[in-house]
């Protein structure tokens, strides 16, 4: 980790610090029962079997602790969000972002500032690199996080919260617009493949919410331009930039070759060829991968760059079946409403979040460890839970 990468790893764990602490101290916690454990178990089963037939036990035992941190953050959400009061807390939390405010997206905006009065390289701590793209006079935000796809999956969770924040009156208009479209900008700056998911997941909340209002031709189009975006995002991440340039930057398609993921996904797709029911083990890099970025930066790739492939290198088919139920489970109600109940309203958005964070945007970028989808995991079991929520009283837990 380089020195540029230690305050943003810092401010990333005060954020999920924030998360899930922030709560406890309002609240003691009451186990609630649910089929969420069960499915959970399996996962956890499937870890601890594909750890003991691993190859490197240590590397995979160690990897296995951080597993259980992430499934106990989950927990945690599940059993706090009990009522609209606990639920308006977690949100809150969320939008406070790291630490005590959105530094996130102040940080995002800040990089973005300091990029164009030439503050730039190892300096801007809030950029990143360009990665795959061809360098240029524009910044690649990372905000606080360790890298820009990172940043901009949280971003796109988060505007979706803000939306229902919005819906149930728990944030005014101004301050909404004012942080919706902070959000937004910081977001673009990311220059993400993740972006196809913030549009995927804006174009779904604003079909439904055109739907309840009767506007079914704007439901349509918003509901279009969504997939529209996403499918774009996903085909730039098939083809290798400097494949579409000739020598003298004239765009040529002739000659297309696979991107870094593409070639990532192949490697990881035979890793779990060669190790099928139990993967190499937790600890294990799933890819392995020699690449020339557009800038001409030679990188070896170990990451998988795909949530589910990832899963199916290191955890084997039993691994990515109880991950798949574990989803399933999760998105198994789909009742789209952005009018209503505090509890309907914030589903809608936990459903449509995870949706577009991880299945949408896990097919360009490994989010199975990621802490803020494991806090999006506990909210959303908990929204679907039935039993032991208090809508009728939401000035009290």
């Amino acid at each position: 980790m380089s020195l540029t990468s230690i305050p943003c790893a810092v401010a990333y764990n005060l954020n999920v610090i924030n998360h899930t602490t922030y709560i406890v101290a309002v609240k003691a916690l009451k186990w609630r029962p649910g089929g969420f454990y069960f499915v959970l178990a399996l996962y956890a089963a499937a870890l601890l079997l594909s750890t003991l037939s691993a190859a490197d036990r240590r590397a995979s035992a160690g990897k296995l602790v951080v597993e259980a941190y992430l499934m106990a953050i989950a927990i945690l959400t599940f059993n706090v969000v009990r009522s609209d009061r606990a639920l308006k807390l977690v949100t809150q939390a969320w939008m406070v972002g790291t630490v005590v405010t959105v530094v996130t997206v102040v940080a995002g905006l800040a990089g973005v500032v300091l990029f164009y009065y030439n503050v730039r390289s190892e300096s801007n701590i809030f950029l990143s690199s360009y990665g795959t793209l061809f360098p240029g006079n524009y910044p690649r935000v990372r905000g606080l996080f360790l890298n820009m796809n990172m940043c901009c999956n949280y971003l796109s969770v988060s505007f979706l919260l803000l939306l229902a924040m919005r819906s149930v009156e728990w944030m005014g208009r101004r301050a909404a617009l004012m942080l919706g479209a902070a959000i937004v900008v910081t977001a673009g700056f990311t220059v993400s493949p993740g972006l196809g998911g913030l549009a995927l997941g804006a174009g779904l909340w604003f079909w439904a919410d055109y739907r309840g209002r009767g506007r079914e031709v704007a439901a349509r189009n918003a509901l279009l331009a969504g997939i529209v975006v996403a499918l774009a995002f996903i085909v730039a991440m098939l083809v290798s930039p400097p494949s579409l340039f000739g020598p003298e930057g004239r765009l040529q398609l002739s000659h297309p070759q696979p991107s870094g993921r593409v070639l990532c996904w192949r490697s990881a797709l035979h890793t779990a060829w060669h190790h099928p029911w139990l993967g190499d083990g937790p600890g294990s890099l799933p890819a392995s991968v020699d690449y020339l970025t557009a800038s001409g930066e030679p990188q070896h790739l170990g990451d998988a760059h795909n949530t589910f492939l990832s899963i199916a290198a290191k955890d084997g088919i039993l691994g990515l079946l109880a991950f798949c139920a574990l989803l399933i489970f999760l998105l198994r109600k789909t009742h789209l409403r952005t009018r209503g109940s505090p509890k309907m309203v914030l589903r809608t958005a936990a459903w449509i979040g995870l949706l577009q964070a991880l299945m949408y945007q896990g097919l360009g970028g490994s989010w199975e460890h990621t802490r803020h989808i494991w806090v999006l995991i506990g909210l959303m079991a908990a929204l679907q839970a039935d039993e032991t929520y208090d809508s009728a009283h939401p000035s009290g837990p």
